[in-house]
C-alpha cells in the first residue's frame, strides 16, 4: 500500500505538472514549492525543484530563484538526467544577475564535468 505521504506528494506533483502543462506557471511554481516544503524526501523532490528552477528562470523572471531551485536540485538528485542542464541554467541565472565570480566558479563547475556538453559554446560568452 502507498503511504498516505506518498499520495500527498504524488498529487501535489501532478497539480504542478498539469498547471505546468496548461501554461500557468505561476501555480506550476506554488506546486512545485509546496512539495518541497512538504515532501523534501520524496522521490520527486529533484525534479520538482529542477521545474521550479526552469520556471523561475524561463517564466518568472527570477533569477535568484532560480539559482536557489537549481542548487536544490542538484543536491537532492546529484546523478539525475537533468544534472548538465541544472548546472548550465545556474551559470545562466548568475550571469543574468551580474554576480561574476559566482557565476565563474558555476561555469567552471560545467565545463569540469562537462568539457565536451552541449552548452559549452553558450557559457563560452558568459560571466564577462
Amino acid at each position: 500500500p502507498i503511504s498516505s505521504a506518498v499520495a500527498r506528494a504524488h498529487a501535489i506533483f501532478q497539480r504542478a505538472n498539469l498547471a505546468r502543462r496548461a501554461g500557468q506557471m505561476r501555480d506550476a511554481a506554488d506546486a512545485y514549492a509546496e512539495l518541497l516544503q512538504r515532501h523534501r524526501n520524496d522521490r520527486r523532490a529533484g525534479l520538482a525543484a529542477f521545474e521550479l528552477g526552469r520556471i523561475r528562470m524561463d517564466a518568472l523572471d527570477d533569477p535568484r530563484g532560480a539559482v536557489r531551485a537549481l542548487s536544490q536540485a542538484l543536491r537532492l538528485s546529484p546523478d539525475a538526467g537533468f544534472r548538465e542542464d541544472a548546472l548550465a541554467r545556474i551559470v545562466f541565472a548568475q550571469d543574468a544577475l551580474g554576480q561574476r565570480a559566482a557565476c565563474r566558479k558555476a561555469r567552471d563547475r560545467y565545463l569540469s564535468g562537462y568539457p565536451q556538453g552541449v552548452h559549452v559554446v553558450s557559457l563560452a560568452a558568459r560571466c564577462r
